[in-house]
């Protein structure tokens, strides 16, 4: 049996919801509901057991959780605060079980990456609560150790969930994730829009995000992440243009996979595996770009897209430096160009780069050495 077998989920959807104006459970997100989305998280993540806490409205939460087949226990004394619903739930945990997942269910966009990455923490960690944490802050959901159920059961519940884990904080482990959703809670009409907006663009990691992600999570090494935010300002300055000429390519994924390109650089095959890390993190789009930026098929008559930009921005740095794809192949066959595969190879990549380079120019009319003058950030 794995750690996951012995994990519980405890979703705290008891609240009035007073400050939303309507019932925060059963607010459409998407094809489903919050409380929906998050159940659905739990059962992707594969926890088995998910527990709902029920308290205002409880019996129209109750007949929308009966077809999801989780547990769903009705906490009485809602009314004195969330602590009193995470109570009942500690109360109603199986008994083998080892540890347990806290979830407002106003918290309902948390990706499965950041439960994967608290699953595997726990597997080696002696701290008794994890808490995921996005560049520095903590959000939720915090996953508690089993040990800990009777101290929660005991406590008074004065200061709330804050004040039990700031007692504790000895015991906490803070675990990096590289998801900004851990922090973003529904407790208006303004923050509910903004939510189901968010929606539309969960498949592409934002800046900062993709920022947490290199330095905090994956912790490339800095000379790494100096080149990416360097190709991705060349990227984007090659997708300005081209849209202004009326191209219509996805900065956002443009942007995400400059930044994201060499995650993996240190391992053997890194686009491949890069790609693979990105496409399980859930952005499919980034990752198919990063896994062309270092071979691509094209034709001088295939439209441009996004992993074309990625790889020609690519080829046109050394370091932080814009080079041009003469200079850059030049230094490339100095220093490999005695062994004839990696030779054939080089020479194919920048010509491929050429091609691109020469469509870039087709379509808005401009040299490339212009349009790259106008990337914010330069640096020569």
């Amino acid at each position: 049996m794995t750690v996951k077998d012995h994990l519980s989920a405890i979703i705290l959807a008891a609240g009035f919801s007073r400050r939303m104006g309507r019932f925060k459970p059963l607010l459409p997100l998407g094809p489903t509901t919050l409380v929906g989305r998050v159940v659905a998280l739990y059962r992707a993540a594969g926890i088995e057991d998910v527990c709902v806490v029920a308290g205002h409205q409880a019996d129209e939460l109750q007949a929308a959780l009966a077809p999801l087949g989780v547990r769903c226990i009705v906490n009485r004394g809602y009314a004195q605060g969330m602590f009193s619903s995470l109570t009942a739930g500690v109360a109603a945990l199986p008994s083998d079980v080892r540890g347990f997942f806290v979830h407002p269910v106003d918290v309902p966009l948390v990706r499965p990456s950041t439960l994967a990455a608290l699953v595997a923490a726990f597997g080696q960690s002696t701290a008794r609560v994890l808490h995921p944490c996005f560049d520095g802050r903590r959000g939720h959901p915090p996953l508690v150790s089993a040990e800990l159920a009777p101290a929660i059961l005991a406590w008074s519940g004065e200061g709330g969930l804050r004040a039990f884990w700031e007692q504790g904080g000895e015991s906490a482990q803070e675990v990096p994730v590289a998801d900004e959703a851990i922090l973003l809670d529904v407790d208006t009409a303004e923050a509910y829009q903004r939510l189901v907006a968010r929606l539309q663009s969960e498949d592409v990691p934002s800046a900062d995000a993709c920022r947490v992600l290199m330095t905090q999570v994956a912790r490339v090494p800095d000379a790494v992440w100096r080149h990416c935010r360097a190709v991705a300002a060349v990227a984007e300055a090659l997708v300005a243009a081209l849209n202004r000429a009326g191209a219509a390519l996805d900065l956002d994924v443009v942007r995400a996979a400059g930044l994201l390109h060499d995650i993996a650089k240190t391992r053997a095959d890194h686009a491949a595996a890069g790609a693979a890390m990105l496409a399980a993190l859930g952005y499919p789009r980034v990752a198919a770009a990063v896994a062309a930026h270092m071979d691509l098929d094209t034709a001088p008559d295939r439209p441009l897209d996004e992993a074309q930009l990625v790889f020609l921005a690519d080829k046109l740095l050394e370091g932080e430096r814009l080079e041009g794809l003469a200079a850059r192949q030049a230094r490339k066959l100095a220093k490999y160009g005695q062994d004839a595969p990696a030779r054939a190879a080089i020479a194919r990549r920048f010509e491929i780069a050429g091609c691109i380079a020469a469509k870039v120019e087709r379509v808005t009319g401009r040299r490339l050495a212009e349009v790259l003058a106008e990337r914010p950030g330069r640096q020569e």
